[in-house]
């Protein structure tokens, strides 16, 4: 049986609080504790709650409380069961044996069994980024049991389980039945079998998920999304407010109890404000530009090395985030605190060659056509480097037409190549690099570059973490030839919370089980 090798090292998480209590603690808080209603102020709205469907951070962060998958990520970032109760790995990484807990309930008051496993798992292969890319390598998911399901794959991975416990376009669990009616197409009911059930989506009001009573929960302390998890407040309740000061005012006034993604440059004002904490995580993401390597301009290389020679990150950055701590400039397309981390190809990052740019420009025989860049203003640090990057490409020669529009519309208008160039985004942290939305085929943008493929099924197979780290080395190298994404800066994600908000633990996957309300 091999071992799946670490995903991650060291996470350095930065909190600006000192928190009440530890995980284990905050699965056992009395109950006393529980009741009250947690008002979250988002940036906006999701483009679906589907988990499967998208790589929308706002997604995950909604509906990690209320579906579940079969293993999680520990505080240490590895793998443990959840939905499972243990996984066998069989035949040297190329057969899987997943064990599942007994009597486990959906919210629609269903147990769980094998066949809602492997329809769901099936399912995420088809429809999601990191399901398509996983997927290739899987010959066969069958049942083997009522609680038995067996995964048999073409090569051997060494990163199947942590996938498995990723949380962005998650591999969780819906009943087969959902999963027949709706297919490949878009959720029509929203059922899973986290502490939280969904209860109703209000368009541009809000989003309302409330405790599960029949949640079973696991014996474990809590660790990182792993372990027990308690549903202490009755409701959820995830409110779209995209303006930063009506958010940042409505968690002075305690409209709201937690809010995301505040503005960096407010982070005195917040750390003085009574009865508020910030709440920083770092790092939490790098910012980038997407090209459309599949359809349109950009399709062709020179024209993307060009972007790539012109920019200049460092007013990029300091434009997103207004606070000079809370982004670096860095090469590595993984986070200098992961294992896989390199500054191989860091002289084709932040350039600032406007010579090479024009070169290259003319080389493509670029005349003039307009580069479609899709953004929104609903996250600063997609919009605000995209106004400086129109000004720098626009120096060199480059006609851009900002396209600015809702978080929600950018992501589904992304998925039609025929109606952009380039898009604005982020990269949040993902412990299994193979399967990041900076390198897969499947994922918006589409860069399917046959030498990278092979590389990442090479790393997919191989179990040592040096030699994983050196396959990496290779693909970052390729990424940075081939510019099929820009990289701008590594980001740091400022939040905040009511001191009333206890037990809620900063780090990259914002989530509200095990959290409570004081109300003395």
């Amino acid at each position: 049986m091999h071992r799946v090798p670490r995903a991650l090292t060291v996470l350095a998480v930065l909190t600006t609080a000192t928190w009440l209590t530890a995980s284990s603690s905050q699965a056992q808080a009395p109950s006393a504790r529980k009741g009250g209603v947690l008002r979250v102020a988002l940036i906006g709205e999701p483009p679906t709650l589907d988990a499967h469907a998208t790589t929308a951070v706002i997604t995950r962060e909604i509906v990690v409380n209320m579906y579940e998958g079969l293993f999680a990520l520990d505080a240490k970032y590895q793998p443990v069961p959840l939905l499972a109760e243990r996984a066998e790995t069989l035949d040297g990484g190329k057969r899987y044996l997943v064990h599942l807990r007994n009597n486990v309930k959906f919210h629609n008051g269903k147990t769980l069994g094998a066949a809602d496993v492997v329809a769901s798992l099936k399912r995420w292969g088809a429809v999601a980024s990191p399901g398509k890319s996983v997927f290739k390598n899987v010959g066969s998911v069958e049942v083997k049991g009522p609680l038995s399901v067996e995964i048999r794959l073409k090569e051997p991975s060494s990163a199947l389980l942590t996938i498995l416990a990723q949380v962005d376009s998650a591999a969780v669990i819906y009943p087969k039945e959902i999963v027949d009616a709706t297919g490949e197409g878009q959720l029509k009911e929203y059922i899973g079998t986290g502490p939280f059930k969904f209860v109703e989506h209000r368009p541009d009001r809000h989003i309302k998920l409330a405790r599960f009573d029949g949640y079973a929960a696991r014996s474990e302390a809590a660790s990182g999304l792993a372990g027990q998890r308690v549903a202490h407040v009755d409701e959820l309740l995830f409110l779209p407010v995209p303006d930063y000061a009506t958010r940042q005012a409505g968690i002075t006034t305690g409209e709201y109890q937690y809010i995301q993604q505040i503005k960096p440059d407010q982070y005195d004002r917040i750390k003085a404000t009574p009865g508020v904490e910030p709440v920083v995580v770092k790092p939490y993401g790098w910012a980038t530009i997407v090209l459309n390597t599949k359809q349109g301009l950009m399709t062709d290389r020179r024209l993307r090395q060009a972007v790539q020679a012109a920019l200049d990150v460092e007013p990029m950055m300091l434009a997103g985030l207004g606070h000079k701590d809370f982004y670096r400039l860095d090469p590595g397309i993984v986070f200098p605190e992961q294992p896989y981390y390199s500054r191989v190809a860091a002289a084709s990052y932040n350039q600032r060659d406007r010579d090479k740019a024009k070169r290259l420009l003319k080389e493509a025989g670029y005349a003039g056509q307009p580069v479609r860049w899709l953004v929104t203003t609903e996250y600063e640090h997609h919009y605000k480097p995209a106004l400086v990057a129109k000004s720098q490409l626009e120096e060199v020669g480059l006609k851009i037409d900002l396209q600015v529009s809702d978080w929600a519309s950018v992501v589904q208008r992304r998925n039609k190549p025929e109606l952009w160039d380039a898009f604005s985004t982020a990269f949040v942290f993902q412990p299994e690099p193979t399967v990041s939305a900076q390198v897969l085929c499947e994922w918006p943008g589409w860069w399917c570059n046959p030498d990278k493929e092979a590389l990442l099924q090479a790393m997919g197979r191989e179990f040592d973490t040096r030699k994983r780290a050196a396959i990496w080395e290779k693909v970052q190298t390729v990424f940075y030839a081939e510019a099929p994404r820009i990289k701008i800066g590594d980001y740091f994600r400022l939040d905040a919370r009511r001191k009333d908000v206890q037990g809620y633990e900063p780090g990259p996957y914002m989530h509200f089980w095990n959290v409570w309300l004081d109300r003395r």
